[in-house]
């Protein structure tokens, strides 16, 4: 009896414990997750994008200063030396990324990455969900650029990590992981903002 009667004190303690801990936690994120929305409501942000998750079975090599890799086509692709981005200024965005994965009609010559420059955004929804154990923002858009239309969708959480997904009409599926964050000032005065 006696123990039972040290055991309950210490049960409630420890219970009062985690439960405080788990909410400074979620108001942690919950502040940092405001901070991330008020940058892409301001549509003047920036994706660099870190990795590649190609779809498909083939397997791919990859030519790098670190020499050739080969993985399968559902494997990871480290963008260490070939980084993506995407810029989104107001209303229109501009982006190159790297692809890997088959491509089902491209123009002779054009087969490279995932290119646009300067292109209208159309069909933009922004919404921040909120379930159980993980919080982020949901920003779906869609731009064209001379021969294809790409649609993104990218969530974004509260450390400003992201995972794009990107489908379009001529080529297969890509993902890619990266970061979300404010146009560095030297790519500012490179682009003449």
């Amino acid at each position: 009896m006696k123990t039972l009667k040290r055991i309950i004190p210490i049960g409630i303690l420890l219970f009062s414990c985690l439960f405080a801990v788990a909410e400074k936690k979620q108001k942690a994120d919950t502040a940092a997750l405001n901070k991330i929305e008020k940058l892409m409501k301001s549509r003047m942000f920036y994706i660099e994008v870190d990795a590649a998750y190609p779809s498909g079975s083939g397997s791919i090599t990859i030519n790098s200063k670190y020499g050739q890799k080969r993985i399968g086509g559902d494997g990871y692709v480290s963008l260490a030396t070939n980084q993506g981005q995407i810029f989104m200024l107001d209303t229109v965005a501009t982006g190159r990324l790297p692809f890997f994965g088959r491509a089902y009609s491209v123009p002779y010559g054009e087969g490279g990455g995932v290119e646009f420059e300067k292109a209208e955004i159309k069909d933009e929804s922004f919404k921040v969900i909120n379930k159980r154990k993980k919080n982020y923002i949901e920003y779906k858009f869609n731009v064209r650029n001379n021969n294809d239309i790409f649609n993104f969708y990218i969530e974004v959480y509260g450390n400003g990590k992201c995972t794009v997904n990107v489908t379009s009409n001529n080529r297969a599926s890509i993902s890619y992981s990266g970061k979300l964050t404010p146009i560095p000032e030297d790519k500012k005065k490179a682009m003449g903002l």
